[in-house]
């Protein structure tokens, strides 16, 4: 083991940092602390650009620390938001992964 993996470590540094600007912007966004029925637009659309950019090779493996921030941020948010927004993510980013990985 005398290779450090720093890819590993900029995945959970941008994870945090993901979620500390998700849970800032629905502390800011939202009122009520819950609210049923409700997609927020800005997490949607980062959630599938995370798991969208998860499978989709970069130079460098940018690809896993730039889709973990956007898929931190619907998981950073505040309980009872965001949940339906990175489970979509995941689901596009897991879905991704299986094909890009049955293909080659």
């Amino acid at each position: 083991m005398e290779e450090v993996p720093y890819n590993l470590l900029w995945c959970v540094l941008s994870l945090t940092f993901g979620g500390f600007i998700g849970l800032s912007y629905s502390y800011n966004q939202y009122v009520k602390p819950y609210v049923e029925k409700s997609i927020d637009k800005l997490a949607l659309v980062c959630a599938v650009l995370g798991g969208i950019l998860f499978s989709t090779p970069l130079p460098y493996s940018a690809n896993y620390p730039i889709s973990s921030f956007l898929l931190g941020i619907p998981f950073g948010m505040r309980p009872g938001y965001g949940r339906v927004e990175l489970i979509i993510g995941v689901s596009i980013a897991v879905l991704g992964y299986l094909i890009r990985g049955s293909i080659g």
